[in-house]
């Protein structure tokens, strides 16, 4: 995972990157007021060049860039990961389960540029036949009002499936979780009334945090 002190300090850029960039893409076609009705959608018209044009401009053109950089970026990681594991000497139980969990890590983020080209394919070629088309293919929109919301749920799915999570999502490490904090809040509970005697809430019922 990333770092704690690095993503404090990189919050801006973060922010940065989330906020301001998109903001500015989304912003581009209301210079030529290019936003309309889009099919089904309400989306950049399409009804001239200009806003054909300004559909892969600001959507499909980056979206393939980032694409190419986060599988180019995974690509480095494996072969980093690889380097690493090379430069272990011998059998180490520890150093094992650090490659292992290191390459488990690598191995789930290849899958969602895979998922995102997967899903964008019919979005992808609607856009392109409409291009070349006055009239649009009842089947292409079809198949991408179906596949172009599964993004989020799809990438929700992926994000489960790692380790910790699905370590997470047991119904006994959630049952743990949850008589955690309940003592956790007892022993707040506690600790506030011996810190105020004299305040009404305090109950003979509420018993110390073990810890």
């Amino acid at each position: 995972g990333i770092n704690a002190e690095y993503g404090e300090s990189s919050e801006s850029l973060f922010h940065l990157a989330c906020w301001f960039l998109p903001a500015i893409v989304a912003g581009i076609p209301f210079i030529w007021d290019a936003y309309g009705h889009s099919g089904p959608w309400c989306w950049i018209k399409g009804d001239n060049k200009m806003e054909q044009t300004l559909r892969f401009l600001v959507w499909y053109g980056p979206c393939l860039l980032i694409v190419l950089a986060l599988t180019g970026l995974l690509i480095y990681l494996r072969v980093h990961t690889k380097r690493q594991n090379r430069t272990y000497a011998g059998y180490n139980p520890e150093e094992e389960n650090t490659k292992s969990r290191k390459w488990r890590e690598v191995k789930i983020l290849f899958l969602y540029p895979i998922v995102f080209i997967a899903i964008s394919i019919f979005p992808l070629i609607t856009r392109i036949h409409m291009a070349l088309n006055e009239q649009s293919s009842f089947v292409l929109v079809l198949l991408t009002s179906i596949t172009a919301p599964l993004l989020g749920a799809v990438n929700t799915l992926l994000y489960s499936c790692g380790a910790d999570m699905r370590q997470q999502m047991r119904p006994s490490f959630i049952w743990e979780e949850l008589k955690h904090r309940k003592r956790h809040t007892l022993a707040e509970s506690y600790n506030f009334a011996e810190e105020n005697p004299g305040n009404p809430t305090r109950s003979s019922e509420v018993v110390p945090y073990d810890q």
